[in-house]
């Protein structure tokens, strides 16, 4: 391992500055070891103690100077289907990506001229036009498979960016306290505007959109949240949202809308998760999801009626609550999801009320029915097998035992399991792809080698593996109406992924894809969009016109 230096948090935000002639350099291997023993080591295990205390806290951060391990992990055992294949998830994913619900594979192959050709002849699904099925089908052929450019340099780390849900805007946070909004409307992603953001001691940890996308809230090493409206972009026109949590240092790593646009739900670090009522302008819920406060790293609503919401720990564990029957005083969950050895950094709703996916540190993501929750004791039982505690994912190596277990946590209830990335340095997003253009038939997300991984959610295989960062991808977010995703990652770039053809690599650009989808969007009576003919051409049809008239 590689020398560190330690930089506080007064130089986080100054780029291209080292100071390292200002701070003593210091062993990766006497700080993160265990303490020394004997009388002569106390102040030393002193040091390593605040040290780490320093580190967690976000008050210090560590600049490596080893570039971390770009290679993907060896993964030698494929994805076990059988629970998959009998759950409905895997017939309303086929259906809604073109296949039909019978025993047919997913990955047979198919002839798009024979589909253009019937829907010409009015032999289509419905005699017609294609339907929102067939054009998943269509659009999961072009898949997002190269880097295409950079959309913006933000000089510091960036941390998280998220689309608004009509896909008009991006947003994105980063280490520098700035957080941008870009024009999303086309594929160029000009920068709008930006804003200075309040109270962010280390840097922004999570943003989020209202549903109708005029406002927005972040969070930070701090006791509020942070609400902004987007047409009026100053720093005076943002307002805390104090949770009065009972935590001296405290930090929210995460924070979701809900949708119905009145409540913000957070996870902290105190092992809690918050709720505010923006009508009401006050918390309305503070509930102790974790017994030991291990952080609340993931929250978010189930599906649009908001009142059922979930939570994931440092502990493993996924707990799901219904605000209906929720006692603050003595609260309790309506069920635990167990099957993860180690934290969870991020979960997403398919948004159906029934289905979530996870992410964890132990290298997986899992996808879980929510209908079907691990047994009542699953919690107790597991607690010696977790791996909480014994490593630290931010600066050590993953466990090799992570990435090829030999067995399952008691009262894993999970559909099925993705490997594949590395989950490393902070905590990493997974999200289903768009229901409009894919059928959510994918699973993406970032990774610790610089990566965008997308896998086939039926299958389990890893169909596309992006090398687009010199460092981790830690947000990822696919435009809700094109085959674009952009990359916020830690070598300070946001990136723009999309699809360009093998032989049209090199000039960057994919005339055959932009046309087809015109072709699968169009209608019998639609205008022609395509580009103008070339004079040549122009000369060449009038002609043959005139002697088709002769």
């Amino acid at each position: 391992m590689g020398n560190i230096v330690l930089r506080s948090r007064a130089l986080a935000n100054m780029s291209d500055v080292e100071f390292e002639e200002d701070v003593d350099i210091i062993e990766e291997d006497d700080l993160f070891d265990d303490p020394l023993e004997g009388e002569e080591a106390t102040h030393e295990n002193h040091l390593v103690s605040i040290l780490r205390q320093l580190i967690s806290s976000g008050e210090i951060q560590i600049l490596n100077n080893d570039r971390p391990s770009m290679s993907l992990p060896d993964i030698r055992k494929r994805a076990n289907l059988d629970q998959l294949k009998k759950s409905a998830i895997y017939q309303s994913i086929k259906q809604a990506s073109g296949y039909d619900a019978d025993a047919s594979s997913p990955t047979k192959k198919f002839s798009l001229l024979d589909m253009l050709a019937k829907r010409e002849s009015g032999l289509g699904s419905k005699g017609g036009p294609f339907v929102q099925s067939d054009k998943c089908k269509v659009n999961n052929l072009f898949l997002p498979n190269r880097t295409e450019k950079h959309v913006y340099n933000c000089n510091s780390k960036v941390f998280c960016g998220r689309f608004s849900r009509d896909g008009s805007q991006f947003i994105s946070a980063s280490q520098d306290s700035r957080i941008r909004v870009f024009d999303a409307t086309t594929s160029r992603y000009p920068l709008v505007s930006q804003i200075e953001a309040k109270n962010v001691s280390w840097s922004v940890l999570d943003i989020d959109f209202s549903p109708d996308g005029e406002y927005f809230v972040y969070s930070t090493w701090a006791d509020a949240l942070f609400v902004s409206r987007l047409r009026n972009m100053e720093s005076d026109d943002i307002h805390c949202l104090f949770l009065r949590p009972q935590c001296p240092k405290f930090g929210v790593f995460t924070v979701a809308y809900s949708n119905c646009g009145k409540q913000i739900l957070a996870g902290a670090n105190d092992g809690c998760l918050y709720a505010y009522d923006l009508n009401a302008n006050r918390r309305v819920l503070m509930v102790p999801v974790a017994q030991e406060k291990h952080d609340v790293n993931a929250v978010g609503f189930l599906d649009e009626t908001s009142n059922i919401f979930f939570s994931g720990t440092d502990n493993g564990l996924i707990k799901v609550w219904d605000r209906r029957c929720l006692n603050e005083v003595n609260p309790e969950s309506a069920g635990v999801l167990v099957g993860h050895f180690d934290g969870i950094t991020y979960i997403d709703s398919r948004n159906d009320g029934r289905y979530i996916i996870s992410n964890s540190k132990d290298q997986s993501i899992k996808l879980w029915d929510l209908r079907v929750f691990s047994p009542a004791d699953a919690e107790t039982k597991v607690k010696d097998q977790l791996c909480y505690g014994n490593w630290d994912y931010r600066w050590d190596e993953v466990p090799k035992r992570f990435y090829n277990p030999t067995k399952t946590l008691e009262g894993d209830t999970s559909v099925i399991t993705y490997r594949g990335h590395r989950v490393q340095k902070s905590l990493l997003r997974a999200k289903f792809s768009p229901a409009v253009t894919t059928g959510q038939r994918y699973i993406y997300t970032g990774c610790g080698t610089g990566r965008l991984i997308i896998y086939d959610a039926l299958t389990g295989n890893m169909v596309e593996k992006i090398e687009s960062h010199r460092d981790t991808v830690r947000d990822v977010a696919w435009h809700p109406h094109r085959p674009e995703v952009l990359t916020c990652s830690w070598d300070f770039h946001v990136n723009l992924q999309t699809y360009l053809c093998a032989e049209n690599a090199k000039k960057k650009t994919c005339p055959y894809a932009s046309r087809t989808r015109r072709l699968i969007d169009s209608d019998d009576d639609s205008e022609d969009d395509s580009p103008p003919l070339r004079r040549s051409r122009r000369i060449a049809e009038l002609r043959r016109a005139q002697s088709n008239s002769d």
